[in-house]
């Protein structure tokens, strides 16, 4: 099935990376609820954007209750009491390389992360994806059985710089002539996110004979939908789910199941 996944839970429906926004989308009807995850001070891992608080806050500084935002296990939590047991998650580290001492520890993030997937029994329908190619490297280390998406824009690669983007792992983006599907192939990732305005028809055909899924972000024009899904996308990353779905149903295409809350 397409995979209409729901950015943040749906971030043009509902206040983002919230309950209410992840549940909003249960009950609309997605594949998938995209989702960005921190840790906090005291190893848990908390479902939010942004690593600072609108108080000025480091994230990894404050133990999750003082933050009052959801963990992973709530969102885990609310998808297990809506019986939602065909929808997946893509889990967002975002760990920042360019800021590392205001952040967890790479590893910590790969430990907690996976240790929660596979406590809420959903290794098979979870990806993990980032910007960092090396918290990816590390989650599959630990799990391997989980699917790796590398999130990209143009000035993540650095093409035409010297030496290797710090986003990347220690891959140099020019030693695969810019080819950002050459190189994710290359690291034996499984998905390939690119900000939307990069894709072409081309790309989807290179990553598909590659055997890499592309789910561009974020994706809220229905003309820019329709285009992507006409380029043969697998899925797009939305902030408005209930346009996607009606897009896709002009096409024919089949919907996902809804999860109204019982009663």
């Amino acid at each position: 099935m397409f995979d209409l996944q729901a950015h943040r839970g749906g971030a043009g429906l509902a206040a983002e990376n919230t309950l209410r926004a992840f549940g909003n989308a249960l009950g609309l009807g997605v594949t998938t609820l995209e989702l960005d995850v921190h840790v906090s001070l005291d190893r848990q891992l908390v479902v939010r954007h942004d690593r600072i608080l609108p108080d000025g806050e480091f994230l990894s500084w404050l133990p999750a209750e003082s933050t009052g935002l959801p963990l992973l296990a709530d969102v885990f939590g609310l998808a297990r009491q809506r019986r939602a047991d065909e929808v997946r998650f893509n889990i967002e580290t975002k760990f920042d390389p360019l800021h590392p001492d205001e952040e967890a520890p790479r590893e910590l993030f790969a430990e907690l992360l996976t240790a929660a997937i596979a406590t809420a029994d959903a290794v098979e329908r979870t990806s993990v994806q980032s910007f960092d190619w090396a918290c990816l490297d590390l989650v599959h280390a630990r799990e391997p059985r989980l699917g790796l998406n590398v999130l990209t824009n143009t000035n993540y690669m650095e093409i035409g710089l010297p030496g290797a983007s710090p986003w990347m792992a220690g891959v140099d983006i020019d030693d695969f002539d810019g080819d950002v599907v050459r190189a994710a192939r290359h690291r034996g990732y499984t998905g390939l996110s690119p900000r939307h305005t990069l894709i072409t028809a081309s790309m989807v055909d290179e990553a598909h004979e590659a055997e890499l899924q592309v789910i561009p972000y974020t994706v809220d024009d229905p003309g820019v939908m329709e285009h992507l899904i006409d380029l043969g996308v697998d899925g797009l990353i939305t902030n408005r789910p209930d346009i996607a779905r009606e897009v896709m149903a002009r096409r024919g295409m089949p919907l996902p199941r809804a999860y109204p809350p019982a009663g």
